[in-house]
């Protein structure tokens, strides 16, 4: 079911505009999740998250982190187009997943404007581990001169490693861990990623969202669901 959202705490990170404009939802989301800069800036520190909390707000919920940063953010989702759920916070930032791949962030300065993935890429489409191929490509576009930005395409190979037991807000996942390497002609990153070993489900992750940004740490507490 689509479900319903809740305030979160300041983070750095921000996620793509929808182009068909924003879910439904999003009434609930401005007096909810999106307060005035004012209140923002005067309420107090929000409740430590709890699995009980999730559970009776029925939120679909990540936290965010950017290594540069000391803290981490609560998000809740905001939007959906096609697939693609924005997740945003009370100060109006916000981080685009498709799947458990980070596509977009917005209000953090040298943003990530959006990612283009291969039709078999099993980050943006869950994929059971056994199922997992060696390699897809990405493009990653960020602002550039011209209105089409900048894209850079990397050629990505993935790498099985041992399952492991992970633990995200009082519930243990059995999961594998996968270690993607990304390639293009002048740079290159590589990036983690948990997947549940029945699902696939993506439950933590730490990906790279640009020189700028650098890497964002993700937890998903609970995973937009349509």
């Amino acid at each position: 079911m689509i479900r319903k959202l809740l305030s979160a705490s300041a983070l750095v990170l921000a996620a793509a505009c929808s182009s068909g404009g924003p879910s439904p939802i999003v009434t609930v989301v401005k007096s909810v999740v999106l307060p005035s800069k004012e209140a923002a800036e005067t309420k107090a520190a929000p409740a430590p998250i709890t699995r009980e909390r999730i559970v009776k707000n029925g939120l679909a919920m990540v936290r965010a982190q950017l290594e540069k940063d000391e803290k981490a953010s609560i998000l809740t989702a905001f939007s959906v187009n096609n697939g693609y759920v924005t997740f945003a916070n009370s100060t109006r930032q916000s981080i685009n997943l498709r799947g458990g791949l980070i596509t977009a962030t917005r209000g953090i300065g040298q943003d990530l404007l959006s990612v283009i993935h291969s039709a078999n890429d099993p980050v943006a489409t869950q994929t059971p581990p056994d199922l997992w191929p060696e390699s897809y490509q990405r493009g990653y576009r960020f602002a550039g001169k011209g209105p089409e930005g900048d894209v850079l395409t990397f050629a990505c190979n993935v790498r099985r490693l041992p399952a492991t037991t992970i633990e995200i807000v009082e519930i243990s996942y059995d999961t594998v861990e996968f270690r993607e390497s990304c390639v293009a002609p002048d740079r290159s990153f590589t990036n983690t990623y948990f997947a549940e070993v029945e699902t696939g489900q993506i439950w933590k992750s730490r990906q790279w969202a640009g020189a700028e940004l650098g890497y964002i740490s993700l937890e998903i507490f609970e995973p937009y669901t349509p």
